[in-house]
């Protein structure tokens, strides 16, 4: 009876289907309990469940049907960790890795058909080549995958597109020129391959469709910002260092400099956000003296040209100094942050806040044809901020210390330093000492260093750190630029 009993009370010890087998999560993904674990778990169970349990069995009989129940626990619980493991692409059985391209839109087996390289050119820049546009050599039919846009160049970057039927076979350059996807009146659009195609080099094997499933539930698995800033990177000419997403309270403004094509950026931002949520920049006033003629300081370098130069200009929303708003006034240009406004506000009020100065050169809009819609992409190309730099620095070194040499490797260092900010970001002197140091220290040790001074000007005006801090600020939606001779290395 007590052996029954006990059968009994392992039976309701087993972890099912009140309890869930244990496991533990690592890098490698879900791992079983140990046995031994687990029949320790049980058996701890079972003596709750009939206290005096041990003392009042022999301890083989309690092992043999602990063991016996634990080789349950053990089937349980490697099932578990499965089902677990095989619901990601690394480790999913035939079916669900099948399912799982599925929903992530990537189909087995076509990504090994025969493929090509093609072109499109059209009449004008700003036409979308969407993903399943149809192209054909007049024999076979090819899908572009990647979709594209037609750029400045009227022509788009080269786009991929697979054959949509199975087999091998070569493609010349040239030869894909028809255009099956109907096309508006409106739109002349042609399309060629400048390189030969890839022909097909068999069924698409299990390793190779498993890591085009895991590209695509990377992708699928990415924020907003970081998916667009991804496909920002891929638009050739533009630096990473100059993609900045910003949330603003109105919506994302969104920055990307360097020489990018604007119609490839258009697009790249047209593909991974709402557009309707896009903002530009704003030249923001931050005061208006009660002068003749009243002068205005923006928040931005307005961008209208040197001292003395002249930009017609429109001002909204000032409140406390009436006169400004919405009136043509004419822009004489004094530093980088203030104009004059070329009349007087002596008695006009004095000025309490708010105000923004039309045109802001840094905002740029793109159309993008859609057919049958036209979609305005904005973003803000920022404007370059050129560094010049002294440096003059000292030692107690006895031995002879070649000024000429420790210009030759400060000025490549700073220079790198200062042209891979971030967009917005400021310089910081005690980085600026560093990189100095790093970059001298086989020459000059940095213990026998006695003087660092940096005197950094930007667009030709010193500028100092800000107050109690190392830091030397610039414009916040710009970027600095400077070049190794740019930088003047002194010892003194």
């Amino acid at each position: 009876r007590r052996g029954a009993r006990l059968v009994e009370d392992l039976k309701c010890a087993l972890p099912w289907p009140e309890r869930e087998p244990r496991m533990h999560l690592t890098a490698a993904g879900a791992q079983p309990t140990p046995p031994a674990t687990l029949l320790s778990q049980l058996v701890t169970s079972a003596a709750a469940l009939s206290p005096g349990l041990t003392s009042n069995l022999p301890g083989s009989l309690i092992e043999d049907m602990g063991s016996t129940a634990t080789g349950a626990v053990v089937v349980m619980n490697q099932a578990q960790v499965d089902l677990i493991n095989s619901i990601t692409p690394y480790g999913a059985n035939a079916f669900l890795l099948t399912a799982l391209g599925a929903l992530y839109g990537v189909p087995q087996g076509v990504n090994a058909n025969t493929s090509v390289y093609v072109v499109f050119s059209a009449n004008a820049p700003g036409v979308i080549i969407q993903p399943g546009f149809i192209v054909s050599d007049g024999t076979y039919q090819y899908t572009v995958t990647d979709g594209g846009v037609v750029g400045a160049t009227l022509q788009t970057q080269p786009l991929f597109a697979l054959a949509t039927q199975s087999g091998s076979w070569a493609i010349p350059s040239g030869t894909v020129t028809k255009i099956v996807t109907s096309v508006p009146s409106t739109i002349t659009l042609t399309v060629t391959n400048p390189l030969a195609g890839t022909p097909s080099p068999g069924p698409q094997t299990e390793e190779d469709y498993r890591a085009q499933v895991l590209q695509a539930g990377l992708v699928s698995s990415q924020g907003q910002p970081l998916y667009l800033k991804t496909l920002l990177n891929l638009v050739q000419g533009v630096q990473s260092n100059l993609i900045s997403i910003r949330q603003q309270p109105t919506g994302w403004e969104v920055i990307v400099g360097g020489s990018g094509d604007p119609y490839q950026i258009a697009y790249a931002i047209y593909q991974s956000i709402d557009i309707s949520t896009l903002v530009g920049s704003t030249l923001a006033i931050t005061g208006i003296t009660n002068a003749n003629p009243g002068v205005i300081t923006t928040s931005l370098n307005h961008g209208y040209g040197a001292a003395g130069a002249t930009q017609v200009i429109n001002i909204t929303g000032v409140t406390g100094l009436s006169g400004v708003n919405n009136v043509s006034l004419t822009a004489t240009v004094i530093t980088a942050t203030t104009f004059s406004i070329g009349i007087n506000t002596t008695n006009s009020g004095t000025y309490t806040g708010g105000g923004v100065v039309t045109p802001n050169f840094r905002n740029v809009s793109q159309n993008l044809y859609d057919y049958p819609d036209v979609y305005t992409v904005p973003f803000v190309l920022p404007p370059l901020q050129s560094v010049t730099m002294v440096v003059t620095w000292n030692t107690i070194q006895t031995a002879l210390v070649s000024n000429t040499t420790i210009a030759s490797l400060a000025q490549p260092a700073l220079a790198n330093y200062v042209t891979g900010l971030p967009v917005g970001q400021p310089m910081n002197l005690f980085e600026l000492q560093a990189t100095f140091q790093t970059a001298t220290a086989s020459v000059i040790p940095n213990a026998v260093l006695t003087r660092m001074v940096f005197a950094v000007s930007i667009n030709g005006v010193g500028v100092a750190p800000t107050a109690g801090t190392g830091i030397i600020q610039g414009d916040p939606e710009s970027y600095f630029s400077t070049t190794a001779a740019a930088i003047t290395v002194n010892q003194g």
